[in-house]
């Protein structure tokens, strides 16, 4: 409830945004350019304070699927054997229900059916970066194509592979490997260049950002969220957006919105540049599920996905254990000097979807989290959904109706 002594202090606007990362600066500049008065609130103290720090880069839309996917259980062990281990579960008891609705979002009808839902989404976004990048919003965007390599042979691959002379020829630096694919609708994308595009954009636009301010409490009043109380005070808002990654969980409850996420930790290393070595486009190890990405002024290395006790220090041997594969396929990486490096909590819902659109019995409450890994590349699509609920809120659309971030509280 809102305290009668803060209601006449209290500021106002159309769209409080809490999160500012990938996916709340995109919904904030969508919404501010769309003539909504926005805060954005972030309990960083700048840029990049949670998962949109680093990524991967890469904006490929066909890699986009759910998390929870057949191939997931099929690979899953495999992969948790490998040196090092592109999957891990961590001890955490209390992991075991999230894991088992993970593994029945898998079967193979459900799977079949999302995938293709994500792919829609991650085409459409994808267009729309263009879009951004055509009115010189985001600066870092650039078409490169890709490769995927496999250290291993390949009996049951459904692509035919390119041969190491046919690869090496889209990747001069590449070592000897067995084969692999070149994806040429693909773009690299710097995820801090992209956040701090849009928010400067949304600035522009009249919108309030907010650092190192956290969200103490949703505010309610009869069923309906009015605003949010930080420590300097409340601000009273139309539409309060909930795009803070896991943090998002905790406030969501304080009003009865259940958002199981889980942390799905990844790494990140970034090597100095060394021009003339350095890989021209992305590379994707297949089998080590790592990525290494060239930008302008460095190479990143990342991957993994770890589940469980998301408040255990980071393991930075993970890193080097990355780079050291990476080497092997790259050898103009070996002996680089490690200029970053970083592990982050990607919020996963334990159907592997992201949670994007209005909660059914709490009004006013609009959710945009859930995105796992590929929240870079759903951003501009998810502000878009977003953006529908803030300005012209109606009837929720049909083809939203399966990312409802309330499926859970039912």
């Amino acid at each position: 409830m809102v305290p009668p002594d803060e209601q006449s202090n209290s500021r106002s606007f159309d769209c409080v945004v809490i999160g500012a990362g990938v996916v709340g600066a995109g919904v904030a500049q969508s919404v501010a350019r769309r003539g909504g008065r926005v805060a954005v609130i972030d309990r960083a103290p700048a840029i990049g304070g949670g998962c949109s720090y680093a990524n991967a880069a890469i904006v490929g839309p066909g890699h986009v699927t759910p998390l929870a996917t057949p191939a997931l259980l099929r690979e899953a062990p495999v992969q948790m054997l490998r040196r090092p281990p592109a999957v891990r579960l961590q001890p955490d008891p209390t992991l075991v229900p999230w894991m088992s609705r993970l593994i029945a979002s898998a079967a193979p009808h459900r799977a079949s059916v999302a995938r293709a839902r994500m792919q829609d989404l991650a085409i459409r976004s994808t267009d729309l970066h263009c879009a951004l990048a055509g009115l010189g919003l985001n600066p870092t965007f650039r078409k490169t194509g890709a490769i995927d390599v496999y250290l291993r042979s390949r009996r049951k691959e459904k692509k035919k592979l390119l041969s190491y002379a046919e690869l090496q020829g889209f990747e001069p630096t590449l070592a000897p490997v067995t084969g692999g694919t070149h994806e040429a609708e693909e773009w690299t994308l710097e995820s801090r260049s992209f956040v701090r595009a849009m928010l400067d954009d949304a600035a522009g636009h009249g919108a309030e950002i907010v650092f190192g301010t956290p969200v103490r409490e949703l505010l309610s009043q009869g069923g309906r969220v009015v605003g949010v109380r930080t420590p300097s005070g409340t601000i009273r808002s139309e539409k309060v957006v909930l795009a803070a990654g896991l943090h998002s969980a905790a406030l969501a409850a304080q009003v009865g919105i259940r958002l199981p996420l889980r942390g799905g930790r990844g790494y990140v290393v970034d090597l100095a540049a060394r021009p003339g070595f350095d890989p021209t486009i992305p590379v994707r190890i297949k089998e080590h599920r790592i990525v290494v990405t060239p930008l302008e002024d460095r190479v990143r290395v990342c991957g993994s996905i770890e589940f469980g006790n998301e408040n255990r220090p980071v393991a930075h041997e993970r890193g080097a254990a990355m780079v050291d594969i990476a080497s092997t396929v790259l050898p103009g990486l070996r002996g680089r000097r490690v200029i970053d490096q970083w592990a982050g909590e990607r919020p996963c819902s334990p159907d592997g979807l992201p949670l994007i659109g209005a909660a059914e019995g709490v009004e006013n409450l609009v959710v945009a989290t859930g995105h796992g890994m590929w929240g870079l590349i759903l951003a501009p699509v998810t502000a878009e959904l977003i953006t529908e609920h803030v300005i012209d809120p109606g009837p929720t659309r049909n083809e939203s109706d399966w990312l409802r971030p309330d499926r859970f509280t039912r």
